[in-house]
């Protein structure tokens, strides 16, 4: 009998543990499957069917109105759908294809996850020389073959870059002879300033060679290989994509999308790499790329050609004159945005991603006051029935099988 007795107990508590475990368990809503895939074109929703704040949103737009900022598209995504969808400027319409200039990074990393993923490159610890057996590169000193493409998708290969200090037309800039002659050896060929891995300075020309191993890793130039890996599987077809002079695909900027386009993309990276049931690139490789890898301040960091904003859990891809891709995975948003914004503008991007965006959730996520003045918190966990009515059912439940045993 004691034993018989002993064993009630003991089931008798791991009912009321396992209920009570029940209660403290948070579901994560954002691990549900996605309703549909927007391959063949996105679905719309009210901002509020997703809980989100419309009138946030006008506020918004009123701000980039009161300021005059040139705003040539806006499209908000949230849970797959898209709930706000702006296209302030003439001219600019859903269809219209925007030069992303930096975006282009963003773009250029995930094919070299693919290619890493599909087995055309051993890993980010291969040599980037490795990749050009065939040309004769300059400036070995310093360090120059012990490069690899982490370094590369780090912005820490050592190599001597400029962009910034001379005019985009002007021979002092990088941009120029990427622009105008085989930019892909004068890349290769550029003298070391620091040992690899050692400084993080940011460098288009790294992006660049990463387009030209692509191209030698895989046998197809870049715009190809990623036709058939990334944009033909997410239903991209309208795209242009500038090359150098001798014929590399621009890593590093001069890619063409669409905005819905490049919403589907962020969409990708949300969802970890997989696209209605593919894996179109792994998740291993979309959490390391997205991860602050180089901390560069207490709101920013840098992972595989993508920027980050750790305060808020956001990362990004972003380009010259206003464009960028948010990704929020907490709040499962996808925010794009195009513009003609001027260099000293830059910032606006940030502000309207953590000020509107993601506070147009919080405002509609917000507990309503509460009407006697009151408390009002809310009680127990959110999604589940207060504690105490957990405890009381448990007990109940407790003494109904002692009763029946």
């Amino acid at each position: 009998m004691r034993i018989i007795g002993s064993r009630k107990s003991a089931l008798s508590c791991a009912i009321l543990s396992s209920i009570l475990l029940c209660a403290l368990i948070q579901v994560n809503p954002s691990s549900a499957d996605p309703d549909y895939w927007p391959t063949e074109g996105w679905l719309t929703s009210t901002p509020e069917e997703q809980g989100m704040s419309s009138s946030k949103l006008q506020e918004m737009m009123d701000y980039i109105e009161s300021d005059y900022y040139i705003i040539h598209s806006i499209v908000v995504v949230r849970n797959g759908y898209i709930v706000w969808e702006e296209y302030p400027s003439t001219g600019y319409g859903e269809d219209t294809l925007h030069l992303l200039f930096s975006v282009t990074k963003s773009f250029t990393s995930c094919l070299t996850g693919i290619a890493i993923d599909q087995g055309y490159i051993g890993g980010v610890s291969e040599r980037m020389l490795s990749f050009f057996p065939n040309r004769t590169v300059e400036n070995l000193e310093g360090g120059k073959e012990e490069i690899t493409l982490e370094n590369l998708l780090m912005m820490r290969s050592g190599m001597f870059w400029d962009e910034s200090s001379a005019p985009y037309d002007s021979p002092e800039n990088g941009i120029y002879h990427i622009n105008r002659e085989d930019g892909l050896q004068w890349c290769l060929d550029l003298p070391m300033v620091a040992e690899p891995g050692q400084l993080w300075h940011y460098n288009t020309g790294s992006s660049h060679i990463l387009s030209g191993v692509i191209h030698s890793a895989t046998g197809s130039s870049t715009l190809d290989f990623a036709t058939e890996n990334l944009f033909g599987p997410l239903g991209i077809t309208n795209v242009i994509w500038g090359r150098d002079m001798g014929t590399t695909y621009k890593g590093g900027f001069d890619l063409q999308l669409t905005p819905r386009d490049m919403a589907k993309f962020g969409l990708l990276y949300l969802n970890g790499g997989l696209w209605d049931g593919c894996q179109i690139v792994s998740s291993s490789w979309v959490e390391t790329s997205t991860s602050s890898l180089t901390r560069l301040n207490d709101d920013q960091g840098y992972g595989y050609q993508w920027w980050t904003m750790p305060e808020v859990g956001v990362f990004h891809a972003s380009g010259l004159y206003g464009q960028g891709i948010f990704v929020s995975p907490d709040e499962d948003i996808v925010f794009v945005l195009t513009a003609g914004i001027s260099p000293s503008q830059h910032g606006l991007e940030h502000r309207l991603m953590t000020d509107y965006v993601l506070e147009a959730v919080a405002e509609e996520e917000a507990p309503p006051p509460s009407d006697d003045g009151g408390d009002s918190s809310p009680r127990g966990i959110p999604g589940f029935p207060e504690v105490a009515t957990i405890i009381g059912a448990s007990i109940g439940l407790i003494l109904i099988f002692r009763r029946k045993n």
